[in-house]
């Protein structure tokens, strides 16, 4: 993998823009005042929580940051259908106005060389947008989540395939739970990768173990897009496996947002 010098996603001044993406485990908010963001939060993915719920801690949210007017625009994209409504009319009570949902018909400037277009998450499909602006080139963006999702895209910008396993909390939370002698154990890399107590030796097969299947297919995927390609990583845990995966060269948990601002500018009219 190339490690490519460091890019700017560029800026704009066009309005105040709310940034949403829901995905299973978490919820990402950003607000970017057309300079950069002023502010980024996560919250967990609660389906059955109320849209009265959500509009007061969106709220909440938007009056700490004292704007003094509602975000202009919106930009959605969501992976779990139970909330894509709810944070619709959400967005319309908190900031008078509907978001741009990410789905067919809207520009994103990504081809989908698939053979069901429909079935990559619009999560996916942001991250991809902003990975490519990064990179500049061919890329494959892994999602550190309640999956492990590899994103390849070519240097053309066309997304090219996708591979989905386990996220790591996803696998050691199902560890312990099928289970009777392994308890959970904290997300850590261990001290060595042959583990001289329980602790030690589940972190070495959890996390040590992820870290291996990561720069696997990371690599079989970039000998698949050519030389040159990008390891970006993306999503709640990157912070933690990243730096353990040599192939990967640019770090961002915020990617999604990141293509979603993209994504909205390219839908302006």
């Amino acid at each position: 993998m190339s490690r490519p010098p460091p890019l700017s996603l560029g800026r704009y001044n066009r309005g105040v823009l709310l940034a949403i993406e829901i995905n299973n485990s978490t919820i990402a908010l950003g607000i970017h005042d057309g300079q950069g963001w002023r502010a980024r939060w996560r919250m967990q993915t609660v389906v059955g929580r109320t849209e009265d719920e959500y509009a007061f801690l969106l709220g909440r949210m938007l009056e700490d940051l004292q704007l003094g007017a509602e975000p202009r625009r919106a930009v959605l994209a969501s992976v779990v259908p139970a909330l894509t409504a709810v944070f619709g009319d959400v967005v319309q009570r908190v900031c008078r106005s509907r978001p741009l949902v990410l789905g067919p018909g809207v520009k994103t400037g990504l081809d989908l060389r698939v053979d069901h277009p429909s079935e990559v998450g619009a999560d996916l499909v942001a991250g991809a947008v902003a990975a490519h602006a990064l990179a500049q080139g061919a890329c494959v963006v892994v999602g550190f989540g309640a999956a492990t999702t590899f994103t390849a895209v070519s240097a053309h910008g066309a997304l090219v395939g996708v591979a989905i396993a386990p996220g790591l909390r996803t696998g050691a939370e199902a560890l312990a739970e099928k289970t009777a002698g392994l308890p959970r154990v904290p997300l850590l890399p261990p001290p060595s990768v042959l583990g001289k107590n329980t602790l030690h030796a589940m972190q070495a097969g959890i996390v040590t173990g992820h870290v291996g299947m990561v720069r696997h297919l990371v690599g079989r995927i970039g000998e698949e897009l050519g030389t040159g390609t990008v390891g970006v990583a993306t999503g709640e845990l990157a912070p933690l496996l990243a730096p353990l995966v040599p192939e990967i060269a640019i770090s961002e948990p915020w990617l999604t947002l990141d293509g979603l601002r993209l994504i909205a500018d390219r839908n302006l009219r």
